[in-house]
């Protein structure tokens, strides 16, 4: 019987050892888990706070993309608004143009009868700036309206218009003054 107490009692002391060292490797195991789980939990909240990050960063990005979308509207406004100006200065600037030429050639005929009436006004002062060749003139000017009997008929006959009537000058003085020489 002691033999017998003696191989429970050893056997007993083996199975409590066995049990002892599952029990040592499984709280060995229960604390890597738990050293596992606190090192996931650090992971799960670093993992939420980069999302808090991202969905920040995701909201300052949106409205950032919407301001530069109304950027790009009012730009692109501004810019349809500046070419339709360009448009209506280039038509302003050829009309301009155009109307400048158009006053050139006027400016150009204009001058050209100046100088020929400058030229014809020298020349009447050339003819008509002695007694002798105003006096020829008038001789001229006297045969002319006898050969053409039209002439009478035609223009006032030297009358001067007054407020719709006819009226004759008494006197007409005309002065002659002789040409200065020219140096």
């Amino acid at each position: 019987m002691i033999i017998l107490l003696l191989s429970i009692t050893g056997f007993s002391m083996i199975r409590y050892l066995s049990e002892l060292k599952a029990r040592y490797r499984l709280q060995d195991s229960l604390v890597k888990a738990q050293d596992e789980i606190a090192l996931l939990a650090q992971e799960k909240q670093n993992l939420l706070q980069d999302i808090g990050k991202e969905k920040e960063i995701k909201g300052q990005l949106v409205l950032r993309n919407a301001e530069l979308k109304d950027y790009l509207r009012a730009s692109k406004h501004k810019i349809n608004r500046l070419f339709q100006d360009k448009s209506r200065v280039q038509n302003d600037l050829e009309d301009a143009s155009t109307k400048f030429s158009i006053l050139k050639a006027e400016n150009r005929v204009l001058i050209e009868q100046r100088k020929r009436a400058y030229l014809e006004n020298e020349q009447f002062k050339a003819k008509l700036s002695s007694v002798v060749e105003l006096r020829r003139v008038i001789r001229e000017l006297r045969s002319r309206k006898h050969k053409s009997p039209m002439a009478e008929n035609e223009g006032n006959r030297g009358f001067l218009i007054k407020n719709g009537q006819l009226n004759t000058p008494e006197r007409i003085k005309i002065e002659v003054v002789p040409a200065q020489a020219k140096e």
